[in-house]
């Protein structure tokens, strides 16, 4: 929907209605957004502290910097250009942007012949490692909230890193299934007290357990589906309570099992994560069921599904050679980065950067004020999507893009915009096709 504009000089907040909440998974578009003249947001539809710390993020511009010192934006392009051009082994990361962002990230790094990564692939890839491991039946937030009558919430309350899931997808009533009700079962960890307001009309039970040994819940869960009276505990939870859930997931019409992988702590998180994937195939012998891995900030998901679609894989590729090589634990952006002679860190969404190792070459595209330990060769200020310009980002099932647009102008460039001026100043010679 259009904005609210008040007429003329009138000094009055804008409005505006509906807008899409690009920072989170969910992709919410129900927010209404006040703007006060000349460029503060401030949400008003919700107490999300997600969208509310987001869209209060508008620093006035600030120009571009090479090695710190304030220079015109094609200046610094120039600059970037120059050092990634003579650089060796680069490294595209961060990939914090829109599916445009993306796109123009993944096309330079292949004219640089980089390794891509986006910030945030670790919990991502707890779930895509078992994916292409076994396969998996998920589902989608819509089927969650249509047709799902018992929702199993395994590990860590996902509403930590998505705070509007249940007030958004699990209190309202189904839409195709009768009762009009269902169940909320936490299996290995605690709801939050805002998940508890949110679900205070529907049945919930706590099997709070140790969220460490998820896994272990879940396949005692799954071996107690054929016979539960054989159940035996796990995690913490008795064999009794095991029993009664094994139950109510074979009686059930439609059983979704939750979780949030970057959640899940240890170097094995993957394994956690394909017990619950197991747990799910297991109980599709019963009754109807599918998995919900929930991820998606900062569009990992939609920048995972650009670099699938266009080179075949996904991220943690390299590109270096004209071949796309996928290789999830050497081209961890983290790993990467110890032999990294050049980086390209795109982080539109948020300031917030990691620390680089010292002496690191950094061509850094990220919203004003973002601080850094260690100034970087090249620091060019660009907008955030949804706030700054219109934006598409995917949302955390994988199967919607959402198309948020942009609030207010604080003349920033978007990334994408960045980027493409970047390739267009690279040499012609030497470079990777």
């Amino acid at each position: 929907m259009a904005s609210d504009r008040p007429p003329h000089s009138v000094a009055r907040p804008v409005v505006h209605r509906d807008v899409v909440c690009p920072f989170c998974g969910l992709g919410c578009d129900d927010l209404t957004v006040e703007e006060e003249p000349p460029a503060t947001l401030a949400v008003r539809s919700t107490d999300c502290p997600v969208a509310i710390e987001r869209f209060s993020r508008t620093l006035a511009a600030e120009p571009p910097r090479v090695a710190g010192v304030p220079v015109p934006l094609a200046e610094a392009v120039d600059a970037a250009a120059a050092v990634l051009g003579a650089a060796q082994a680069p490294l595209v990361a961060g990939l914090g942007t829109d599916v445009e962002g993306a796109r123009s990230a993944l096309a330079l790094a292949g004219r640089l012949g980089a390794v891509v990564d986006h910030a945030l692939s670790d919990g991502l890839y707890r779930n895509l490692a078992v994916l292409q491991r076994t396969g998996w039946i998920a589902t989608t937030l819509a089927e969650l909230r249509n047709r799902c009558d018992l929702l199993l919430v395994a590990g860590p309350d996902p509403a930590a890193l998505h705070p509007r899931l249940f007030e958004r997808w699990v209190a309202p009533a189904p839409a195709f299934q009768t009762p009009p009700s269902r169940e909320v079962v936490f299996l290995c960890g605690e709801p939050l007290d805002t998940t508890r307001a949110a679900l205070s009309g529907l049945p919930v039970t706590v099997l709070a357990g140790d969220p460490a040994k998820s896994g272990d819940a879940a396949a005692a869960l799954a071996a107690a589906l054929p016979d539960p009276s054989r159940a035996s505990g796990a995690a913490g939870i008795a064999a009794g309570d095991i029993a009664a859930l094994a139950e109510r997931l074979v009686t059930a019409r439609y059983t979704v099992v939750a979780w949030s992988a970057a959640a899940f702590d240890g170097p094995h998180a993957d394994l956690t994560v394909e017990r619950l994937v197991r747990l799910v195939r297991d109980a599709n012998r019963h009754t109807r069921c599918a998995g919900l891995p929930l991820a998606g900030d900062d569009n990992v998901i939609g920048v995972n599904q650009v670099c699938t679609w266009r080179f075949g894989v996904p991220l943690r590729t390299s590109l270096a050679g004209g071949i796309p090589l996928h290789d999830p634990h050497r081209f961890d952006w983290a790993r990467y980065m110890a032999v990294a002679d050049a980086v390209v860190w795109v982080s539109a969404f948020r300031p917030e950067v990691p620390a680089f190792p010292a002496g690191q070459t950094i061509v850094a595209l990220a919203p004003p004020g973002t601080a850094f330990a260690d100034e970087p060769a090249v620091f060019i200020p660009v907008g955030t999507p949804g706030i700054d310009h219109p934006a598409h980002v995917f949302r955390s099932d994988t199967v919607v893009a959402l198309r948020a647009r942009g609030l207010i102008d604080r003349n920033l460039p978007d990334a994408a915009t960045v980027l493409k001026a970047i390739a267009a100043a690279l040499p012609q010679e030497g470079l990777p096709c």
